[in-house]
């Protein structure tokens, strides 16, 4: 029941792990370094039964049994797919990335400074890269934000700076004050472990690469964006909304807020006196104008309501970054691609309550299918039912992360 590595250069395959916010996405991929996108070859979500009143130990539970669940297809599902589109093919890696509220991004800043100029060593940086380890450690153990034990997953140093200027070449340079940023990935220990028992059982001959969302979701926006180096990134799940501040290119800062589209569905089925399953119905169809504007006024009151009160949440969350200046004008937003363009307009709007200024939203979803597949690509994307909130971690394992050397833990 174990997928073996191929060791192939420019091809490479891999079984993919997204866990959401409520929800897991497991899918089997294709990457050609020779290609523009890689392929999806086989793709699944499962989503765990949460209740309408939130309860964390009985959302953890209902996660790792939909984790568990959805490894299972993989290795069987995922790998009759495999076989059948390339019969030779063994996967190479097994990729994880978990989401808010499982996960968090966390950047830690450095500085060591003196009178007189000194010469950056390799002795230097080792020393304040394992200050910012230490400050990680005191900052996970004085945490009392969560209900959760978290445990360090990857980390990156992604900046340097000598007397206030990012360099790629620190080593042998002369300063009087130096700075390094470090980004660590920290995630649920009741979650890490599951995913490390899952890979043990099922790939325990495959290397496993764990990251948060937001790591992802940073160095994809790098690659398509290469000019743009201050912006919003807004990861939209179906049970939270985590946003990071990235400032000269550097994450800065990473927070998140429990509400998201399945928390939206739960609420107009109360207030409407209705299935979930109907009130998702209800607000897919306020994706269209058309059909929204057919439905009773009563409903679209509620979903209207519902709403606001999402675009009135999300402010707050803009104004709580626990960054010096207003968010930045250009926002990116990851979510799935038929719930991007609906959501884009409350966060423009969230965005320009919270800084009274006009803002910029990107689509990733979007932007992915419009920039690296060709139109029958695209369409043969979404008509097959592809996950496309699966995208970016397919892009991220096809690129291996090339935007920081992150260190697994």
């Amino acid at each position: 029941m174990t997928f073996f590595n191929r060791g192939v250069t420019t091809e490479r395959f891999g079984a993919l792990i997204d866990i959401g916010s409520g929800s897991v996405l497991v899918s089997i991929v294709r990457s050609d370094t020779t290609l523009a996108h890689p392929e999806i070859i086989w793709s699944n979500r499962e989503y765990a039964i949460l209740g309408r009143d939130y309860d964390f130990t009985r959302s953890v539970k209902s996660l790792l049994t939909t984790l568990m669940n959805t490894v299972m297809l993989l290795d069987s599902e995922g790998r009759t797919a495999l076989r059948a589109a390339y019969p030779h093919a063994k996967i190479d890696i097994l990729q994880v990335s978990i989401a808010a509220p499982w996960s968090h991004t966390i950047s830690k800043v450095i500085s060591y400074d003196r009178d007189t100029s000194f010469t950056i060593t390799k002795e230097l940086i080792e020393e304040l890269t394992e200050k910012a380890n230490a400050e990680l450690q005191t900052s996970m153990s004085s945490n009392t934000d969560t209900d959760a034990a978290l445990s360090v997953i990857a980390r990156a140093t992604t900046a340097i700076t000598a007397n206030g200027y990012q360099t790629m070449t620190p080593l042998g340079r002369s300063a009087t004050t130096v700075s390094l940023t470090q980004v660590s990935a920290l995630a649920d220990t009741l979650i890490t472990t599951a995913v490390g028992d899952l890979h043990s059982k099922v790939f325990s001959r495959v290397p496993i690469e764990r990251y948060s969302t937001m790591l992802m979701f940073h160095c994809l926006v790098r690659e398509h964006y290469a000019t743009t180096t201050e912006f919003c990134l807004i990861d939209l799940t179906y049970e939270a909304t985590e946003l990071s501040i990235v400032r000269d290119n550097v994450l800065r800062y990473t927070t998140h807020m429990p509400i998201g589209v399945n928390t939206l569905v739960r609420n107009i089925a109360i207030r409407l006196d209705i299935p979930e399953g109907d009130a998702g119905s209800l607000l897919k169809q306020a994706f269209a104008p058309d059909t929204f504007a057919a439905l009773p006024a009563k409903t679209t009151k509620v979903i209207n309501d519902v709403m606001a009160e999402y675009q009135a949440a999300l402010a707050e969350l803009f104004l709580e970054t626990g960054d010096s200046l207003a968010i930045p004008r250009v926002l990116f937003l990851h979510s799935n691609y038929y719930q991007e363009d609906y959501f884009d307009d409350f966060i423009i709007a969230a965005a320009k309550v919270a800084t009274q200024s006009a803002h910029t939203v990107h689509t990733i979803s979007h932007d992915l299918l419009t920039v690296r597949y060709n139109d029958a690509e695209r369409r043969a994307i979404l008509d097959s039912g592809i996950d496309t909130a699966g995208l970016m971690s397919a892009q991220f394992f096809h690129k291996q992360h090339h935007c920081n050397d992150f260190a697994q833990v």
